[in-house]
């Protein structure tokens, strides 16, 4: 089973069936979530009604990745940077002004 203190993320869930997820169930889904990291969202259908089970990552989680995705880009010989599935932060590098450090 996967040691969700180690997680970076921590479960979100969300639906009328939430009550039917036991926290054995919790972890067994945060351990398929860990282990299928392109799985983004897993549908749980309970007698109860549906749960959507995803990722949630603290918000400075984004902020450092928008962070990195400006340092590559803003790197020489850099022209493009694009990250799967996330249109927003679909960066054109720009060119380091001349005499400017990038």
């Amino acid at each position: 089973m996967t040691d969700t203190s180690r997680l970076s993320w921590q479960l979100l869930m969300v639906g009328p069936g939430i009550d039917r997820i036991t926290p054995d169930i919790q972890d067994k889904l945060a351990s398929l979530l860990d282990l299928l990291p392109a799985t983004a969202t897993i549908n749980v259908q309970t007698d109860a009604g549906y749960v959507t089970v995803s990722r949630d990552w603290p918000s400075h989680r984004m902020e450092t990745v928008d962070s990195l995705v400006d340092e590559i880009a803003a790197a020489p010989g850099i022209t493009h940077i694009a990250l799967p599935d996330d249109p927003a932060r679909d960066t054109i590098a720009q060119p380091a002004s001349e005499g400017q450090e990038p």
